[in-house]
């Protein structure tokens, strides 16, 4: 077996685990709005446990509604009329032998029913608003709510409980410094500080039996001054979680930036992998369970392998790809479809309040209904035009409801937009969905003709049943004087490196949406001397926010000047005039003008085909991969 150590055998407390992957709890917004589980949400745990996961861990728990309340929706687990459903959800679970936690959090001062608790009146909000410091009477209170919350789960048939302690809420508010300035017996001391954790096993102990196993993500680090040291007081929390009788621990993130655990697709995978190690080389003996962009299952294994933890938490990649621990058991790693940290996940969850969705992985959030992909009763032959994330999304789809299926590419690779979002600094995952699609549409025998134009006659001659055109976008070229010059360039033909600038050009990039700059930052670390042009008063607005922060970040370390609220008037062979909304008018010298100012839909001529014509994607309206992707499977599913 490839990968002996990640699927062998791994107990934890009393049970067994099949493997050592473990889906964490991560947010969906699925639960009703009143706390029931939904058909969608046991769908999307079952899917998770059916693809080979050895434990599901269900997100974040309300245990007193509304006052512990976090996200748009959550499943609660504070009354026992939710145990039928609760239970519903376990048996989906338990029927593909995998075993199911729940993790029991409550958020603090983080709360938004007001007044928020904490263990100390700190100013740690972004709303500047104090927590209430919780008495002797309210810390028992709620500690029984847990046990109350972990009861109920007991009763409705989970194998156990996950304690939140990380991510900055209540029980890391507790371990924290930076949170924990009490000078009574739940303050000061590690031991003190743990006291917390201490009163919340004990009281699971008591209603759930002293066998029943309670697991915990614990922060050991903070991303903060003052915070918790992993080489010092993150491995001793640890040491008396164990002593404590925790059953295994998350080596996870407490206080800092969201970004640290919520990472932007830059990051290395399983940076985060570290703290695990840690708590291993300090003698930690419960399992400890390596979390945080854990893509590939050779890096899984060799996170097992080399003793840097007992067990992987694959959050974001289950997402993406269900399937991928029986399609590494099995040796098919390569049609693994990987998570590129498009963050689209959170966006969804954290931004924008709906339901999760994924960029890559368009059954996502759905009913299970719609994964199922039927045989056709009539097969027929399917030609698509264009290559780009919903051209492969539909010819995949297409292909295994037995259709024939040909592609038209004009370019020499596929990928189309993803292609060419892969060549910035830090945007290489996106090679990964590319990888992936090569793999599927060959075992698939789908027919990729690259370097190919197809105009109608040629496709017309392929006798086709049924006609897809997703060409994707064209650039947006705003009538500016001087655009058509010499100098002037499209960003894509920059990422293509169909025209080579040279190191200490002075390049300014018209447009500051995401594909702008990303641009400027790839044309940056080539030497270039690189300016944005903004006509809105911000730039990469719509991205994800963490992902945004991270990349003005770069931009500010790479030297890039960015101008805002400025029109461009013209364009000459050395210089670019602009006027910025006060008036103020600005003279720029270049060598280099780059056009970035977005995309429209592809035009295309009114076709006269004898067969039906569907048009998707980038041609409909411009969007992003997930809308791509979605366009693309939605048509695979109903030709």
């Amino acid at each position: 077996m490839k990968f002996e150590k990640l699927f062998s055998n791994m107990r934890i407390d009393s049970l067994t685990l099949k493997n050592r992957i473990i889906f964490p709890p991560i947010s969906t917004n699925l639960a009703s709005i009143t706390g029931e589980v939904t058909d969608e949400f046991i769908a999307h745990y079952s899917r998770r446990a059916k693809g080979g996961a050895a434990l599901i861990t269900v997100e974040n728990a309300c245990i007193d509604f509304p006052l512990t309340m976090m996200g748009a929706t959550q499943p609660r687990f504070d009354n026992e009329r939710f145990v039928p459903g609760l239970s519903r959800l376990v048996e989906e679970i338990h029927k593909y032998g995998s075993l199911a936690f729940v993790e029991l959090t409550h958020p603090g001062l983080f709360g938004k029913e007001l007044p928020a608790i904490a263990p100390s009146e700190v100013d740690l909000r972004l709303d500047g608003i104090k927590p209430h410091p919780m008495s002797r009477e309210e810390i028992e209170k709620v500690a029984l709510k847990f046990a109350k919350a972990a009861f109920i789960a007991k009763k409705a048939g989970f194998d156990g409980v996950e304690i939140e302690a990380a991510h900055g809420l209540l029980v890391n508010q507790f371990l924290s410094p930076v949170s924990n300035k009490r000078t009574d017996e739940y303050g000061g001391t590690l031991e003190n500080r743990t006291r917390f954790a201490k009163l919340l096993i004990d009281k699971i102990k008591e209603f759930c039996g002293r066998d029943y196993p309670v697991m915990a993500r614990v922060g050991v680090v903070d991303y903060v001054n003052g915070g918790i040291k992993p080489e010092y007081d993150g491995v001793e929390i640890v040491r008396k979680f164990e002593e404590l009788g925790y059953a295994a621990v998350h080596a996870d993130i407490g206080f800092g930036d969201k970004e640290k655990r919520l990472e932007p697709m830059a990051y290395k995978q399983a940076w985060r992998s570290n703290l695990a190690k840690l708590l291993k080389d300090g003698g930690i003996k419960i399992p400890v369970i390596a979390v945080g962009m854990i893509r590939e299952p050779e890096i899984a294994e060799s996170l097992l392998k080399n003793g840097v933890a007992d067990l992987v938490a694959l959050g974001r990649t289950l997402i993406a790809d269900p399937d991928w621990p029986l399609k590494a058991l099995y040796g098919k790693e390569k049609t693994i479809r990987k998570c590129i940290g498009c963050s689209e996940c959170i966006r969804s969850r954290h931004a924008m309040g709906t339901a999760i969705r994924c960029g890559v992985n368009p059954v996502v959030g759905k009913s299970s209904g719609y994964e199922k992909i039927t045989p056709s009763s009539i097969s027929k032959h399917i030609v698509i035009i264009g290559a780009g994330p919903a051209g492969l999304e539909a010819a995949r789809v297409a292909a295994l409801k037995g259709h024939r299926v040909t592609i038209f590419e004009q370019e020499k690779e596929i990928g189309g937009a993803v292609r060419l979002g892969s060549v910035p600094p830090g945007k290489e995952k996106m090679q990964w969905l590319i990888n992936y699609y090569s793999e599927v549409l060959k075992e698939l025998e789908v027919n990729v003709r690259t370097t190919t134009t197809a105009d109608i006659e040629t496709v017309i001659r392929e006798n086709p049943d049924e006609i897809v055109l997703a060409m994707g976008a064209e650039p947006f070229i705003p009538a500016i004087e001087g655009i058509d010059g010499p100098n002037v360039v499209l960003y894509s033909n920059v990422l293509d490196e169909k025209v080579a600038l040279q190191k200490g050009e002075r390049v300014v990039i018209g447009g500051g949406g995401l594909v702008g700059c990303e641009t400027a930052l790839y044309l940056a670390t080539k030497g270039c001397e690189v300016t944005i042009v903004e006509m809105l008063p911000e730039v990469a607005k719509d991205m994800e926010p963490i992902s945004r922060n991270y990349l003005l970040r770069e931009l500010k370390e790479h030297n890039i000047k960015i101008l805002t609220s400025s029109r461009i008037i013209k364009i000459s062979e050395s210089s670019l005039n602009i006027k910025k909304t006060d008036g103020m008018e600005i003279e720029l010298d270049l060598d280099i003008f780059v056009a970035a100012f977005g995309e429209k839909p592809r035009k295309f001529e009114k076709v006269d085909a004898p067969v039906p014509i569907h048009i998707i994607g980038d041609m409909t309206r411009v969007g992003k991969i997930v809308e791509a992707i979605r366009d693309g499977y939605a048509i695979g599913f109903n030709l």
